[in-house]
């Protein structure tokens, strides 16, 4: 199929500085009337507040499923007009066990990421068919396809199959059925110059 769409990536940001407070504020997604699935159609918190436990440089830290960055690396995105996201300050505040001086963290910025979800062809789970409802597909579980969720290595990677027609020209965004988030080239070269460790970042595909 011919398309004038970018390169994207799933990405897996696995820097780990802390986890999220109890008084963090997850989002109620919408459900579906037919399958009951939540559906991606709101930021996926409201409120976040970082535990932080250790802090060594770097410019990204991922937890529960959300994108943290510096203040420094958000205004870069800005800068590189990168599309896709809502910015929201991350409150931080030491972990209880730590002897942390969160002074030292800098400021970081959760990367909220707005919908739609981009469709994808489920890699980490069974199809069974399309829900009448939401038009998403249907999923069984799958145990030893679970582990594709969120992948820890770049070793024989499956690459992620989009449709094309779904795409909205964003540089960051989630997938319907995936637990990655994408990423297009122009993401990747702005992260680049900065200290952007433990990442697993896989090319997908367009359908």
């Amino acid at each position: 199929m011919k398309h004038n769409k970018p390169q994207i990536y799933t990405l897996n940001c696995r820097s780990w500085i802390g986890n999220l407070s109890k008084k963090s504020i997850k989002v109620q997604q919408p459900k579906c009337e037919k399958c009951n699935r939540a559906l991606k159609e709101e930021i996926k918190y409201s409120k976040v507040v970082l535990e932080a436990e250790k802090y060594n440089g770097e410019d990204w830290a991922s937890a529960s499923g959300l994108l943290m960055v510096t203040q420094k690396l958000y205004e870069a995105l800005m800068l590189g007009g990168i599309k896709g996201f809502a910015p929201l300050k991350v409150k931080k505040v030491p972990f209880k066990y730590t002897a942390l001086d969160i002074k030292t963290i800098p400021d970081f910025v959760y990367l909220a990421i707005l919908s739609p979800a981009i469709r994808n062809i489920p890699i980490a789970c069974d199809y069974t068919g399309i829900c009448e409802g939401c038009n998403l597909t249907l999923n069984k579980y799958n145990e030893e396809k679970s582990q594709l969720i969120m992948r820890k290595t770049t070793e024989n990677p499956i690459n992620l199959q989009v449709y094309a027609d779904t795409y909205e020209n964003a540089d960051i965004f989630n997938f319907t059925d995936h637990g990655e988030i994408g990423v297009t080239q122009k993401f990747l070269d702005v992260i680049k110059d900065f200290n952007c460790p433990d990442a697993v970042i896989i090319p997908a595909e367009w359908i």
